[in-house]
């Protein structure tokens, strides 16, 4: 099942580098992502058959770059 996250960001693309960043050296699977330059946010697409929903937001919740999440 596909699971759709959007994060809203602190700094932009600065924050979205980083957030990416972090979810790849996790070695957590993400099938789409993009980011948002006028909301400054990121949208996140994950197959929860590869990889937990719960265990990417745990990780994200984390990071100072991340102020507010929603899972779709």
């Amino acid at each position: 099942m596909r699971r759709n996250v959007y994060a809203k960001l602190n700094q932009g693309m600065d924050s979205f580098l980083r957030v990416a960043m972090t979810l790849r050296r996790k070695e957590l699977s993400i099938e789409e992502i993009s980011m948002n330059r006028e909301q400054s946010g990121m949208y996140l697409t994950i197959n929860e058959d590869e990889t937990s929903l719960e265990e990417v937001v745990n990780h994200m919740r984390k990071l100072y770059d991340v102020t507010d999440l929603h899972v779709q």
